[in-house]
């Protein structure tokens, strides 16, 4: 009987560049899903404007637009309110007559509140209607006066808990 003897080929060492180049296309995506998570930035004058990503993107929203009622919810006093759009807090102070909320509805004031925006402290006014200025008004609230003395300011008024 012959013995056949069989060499052990022991695998290549790893290419030590090869074992991080996933932290490589890590850092990638998350710059890329940063950059595209900043929606206000600030010109050569030194005045406040909107990222042309997020320009980009109200454009696309307008064009998907109805004939509806445009409102805006406002603080009817000085307080707390709710805040979908604060980072690492559920409210915010508001003046009387700041901006907490733009709105579409087809269904009017009651048809679409009742009486929760009063209990809530809220004011109703409709600012539009027809063509749609709702997106218009929620991008450019990151440029109001009022907002941009925040630190830091919000992407959207703060009962807007996405930009439609």
């Amino acid at each position: 009987m012959v013995k056949k003897t069989v060499k052990f080929q022991p695998h290549p060492p790893p290419d030590p560049g090869r074992n991080y180049r996933w932290l490589g296309w890590a850092l990638g995506l998350l710059l890329v899903a940063a950059a595209a998570k900043e929606y206000l930035r600030y010109n050569a004058l030194g005045e406040a404007e909107l990222t042309p990503q997020r320009v980009a993107k109200l454009l696309r929203e307008l064009d998907e637009l109805d004939d509806a009622e445009q409102y805006v919810l406002l603080a009817a006093k000085p307080g707390h309110y709710p805040c979908f759009s604060c980072t690492g807090k559920s409210s915010i102070f508001l003046h009387q007559g700041q901006v907490w909320k733009y709105g579409v509805t087809r269904k009017g004031e009651r048809g679409r509140y009742g009486n929760w925006h009063v209990d809530q402290g809220l004011l109703y006014f409709i600012e539009y209607t027809g063509p749609l200025q709702e997106k218009l008004k929620i991008y450019n609230y990151a440029l109001l006066p009022e907002n941009l003395a925040r630190t830091p300011p919000l992407i959207r008024p703060p009962g807007n808990k996405q930009d439609n």
